[in-house]
């Protein structure tokens, strides 16, 4: 290797890695923007445990954007509601982490674009019928899952517990809060019983709020498309 592709390729080495910083410090910048928007007082500095979680999940997170670049249209409705009703836009990522923004999606007892439970459907108004399905309307659903989600944030006190619960449920929550005697993420996300599932839906759901409603524009498009350095460094 010559002296002058030596050169270049330390150039792009040192790029790449200056661009990487930069993009971490503007992704944790643009998830504590999110954390901030559900009460939290902590940041991704205050809870390695959910900054570890983060991690695990940033891979995810490109296909879920894709899918909101496909529905943003049908989206917009949903977030014009959530936005009367006074609840985080966070929450309105829900659909593409838990269903991939299917409205006929179903899991296990669960289904919809928000996958309601039976029970939490019937709870909230909906019919749980075969042939009459309310969970399965973008938005009967909706307006059901608006006001479960007010009224985790009333029994609970803030939004990212609402979220909480609305993943493990109300009792599991309780228990955990009242286990650890802390409201807080780095506490309560460091508990072993604190269900995996949970885990993954708050740091999906966290991520791709970041990306979408906190990452400045000229960012995104960093994120989507490959850097300078990275180039440079293939070509060398």
């Amino acid at each position: 290797m010559t002296k002058d592709k030596r050169l270049k390729k330390r150039i792009a080495i040192t790029f790449l890695l200056f661009s990487l910083s930069i993009f971490a410090q503007s992704t944790a910048e643009s998830v504590d923007l999110s954390l901030k928007s559900l009460d939290s007082d902590e940041s991704i500095l205050d809870t390695p445990v959910l900054d570890n979680t983060l991690d695990q999940y940033r891979g995810t997170i490109a296909p879920l954007y894709n899918r909101y670049l496909d529905t943003k249209k049908d989206l917009a409705p949903i977030e014009a509601r959530f936005r009367e009703a006074g609840i985080p836009l966070f929450f309105t990522m829900i659909p593409y982490t838990e269903s991939k923004f299917n409205p006929k999606a179903r899991g296990y007892n669960t289904a919809g674009l928000w996958q309601f439970s039976k029970q939490s459907a019937k709870n909230f108004g909906l019919s749980v019928k075969k042939g009459n399905d309310g969970r399965l309307d973008i938005d009967r659903s909706t307006e059901a899952v608006i006001r479960y989600i007010k009224s985790l944030k009333k029994e609970f006190g803030s939004w990212y517990l609402a979220d909480f619960a609305y993943g493990m449920g109300e009792g599991t929550l309780k228990r955990l809060i009242e286990k650890n005697k802390s409201k807080k993420i780095s506490v309560l996300m460091k508990d072993p019983h604190f269900p995996s599932g949970t885990k993954a839906h708050f740091a999906k759901t966290l991520l791709l709020d970041a990306k979408i409603h906190y990452l400045k524009s000229e960012e995104k498009v960093e994120t989507d498309t490959p850097q300078k350095g990275e180039k440079l460094a293939e070509e060398n």
